[in-house]
């Protein structure tokens, strides 16, 4: 039985005794600069290690009120999302899916899925539960730059803005799942991680900067056409892709520029940005199973 059906059988047998001699080997030995272990989320996420049941240390933690304070609204929204992320996919049997979290205000402007972050949920069978690789800006440096990390879905999701409770969930075809899983255990994933460099409006199709939604958008198109090439899958991104087209007046793209997340020398003096976005994603031919939280659609 190969690994993937293996991983199959495992989501399948949820909630049973489980003997699973599956490892996520590359998942566990991510040494290439800017991949990393925990999360910077745009809001201050507790250290939920004994609830995420990872492969770290298992010596005895301090209570977790004690190691950092909680906002207890937002972590019960973290948790019903937590629940409703696992229940869903675990319905699905999906190995891979694309998890989006609320943004801010601003977000929703622009955005009509109302999603300001997203990352790749890949079934462990050793947590018995979805792990959310995603791409994060690191804003402590002279430009953003961006780093790959590994998070527990209740981190993911208490790190979104704000209280409303609704999450995104896209579910690309069997074939595309099977061949990200196989990226995650090989490596091949890391090859569409080509810069540091983040722009939280990269244009879609270019070298020079990359961003969630972009890495994301890369990671589906290299497994639909079977290479991981990154100038092969930039060349297919806009097969059944189209970019959103963000538009901002004078005064909001002056703005923009000063912002830490954006490089403002790939930003157009004119007209439209081109970027990939959540909703850009949810709007493709790239995904047969959308859900949000709440039920609704766009």
């Amino acid at each position: 039985m190969s690994v993937i059906a293996k991983a199959r059988t495992v989501i399948t047998q949820a909630g049973q005794a489980l003997a699973v001699t599956l490892t996520l080997v590359s998942a566990l030995q991510i040494a290439s600069p800017g991949f990393a272990e925990n999360p910077h989320s745009e809001a201050t996420a507790p250290k939920l290690t004994a609830a995420q049941a990872t492969t770290q240390a298992t010596a005895p933690l301090p209570a977790l009120e004690e190691r950092v304070k909680i906002d207890e609204q937002k972590l019960q929204i973290a948790k019903d999302l937590t629940d409703w992320l696992n229940r869903t996919l675990q319905q699905e049997k999906a190995l891979v899916a694309v998890v989006g979290r609320n943004g801010s205000a601003q977000t929703r402007k622009q955005d009509k899925t109302g999603m300001g972050h997203a990352g790749l949920a890949v079934y462990d069978p050793r947590a018995q539960s979805w792990i959310v690789y995603n791409l994060l800006n690191d804003t402590h440096g002279k430009t953003p730059q961006g780093s790959i990390w590994r998070t527990a879905p209740l981190d993911f999701f208490y790190g979104q803005k704000g209280y409303d409770k609704d999450a995104l969930i896209l579910i690309p075809d069997e074939t595309t799942q099977q061949r990200i899983y196989e990226s995650i255990l090989n490596g091949n994933y890391k090859k569409l991680y080509f810069t540091r460099d983040y722009n939280l409006l990269s244009a879609p199709d270019t070298k020079r900067s990359l961003n969630c939604n972009k890495w994301l958008l890369l990671n589906v198109v290299a497994a639909r056409i079977d290479n991981y090439n990154v100038d092969a899958a930039l060349k297919a991104i806009h097969t059944g892709f189209e970019a959103a087209n963000i538009r901002l007046n004078p005064l909001e793209r002056q703005i923009a520029r000063t912002k830490p997340t954006i490089l403002s020398n790939e930003l157009p003096m004119v007209g439209p940005i081109h970027t990939v976005t959540v909703e850009s994603l949810y709007r493709s031919d790239l995904f047969p199973t959308k859900r949000f939280y709440s039920g609704r659609q766009l």
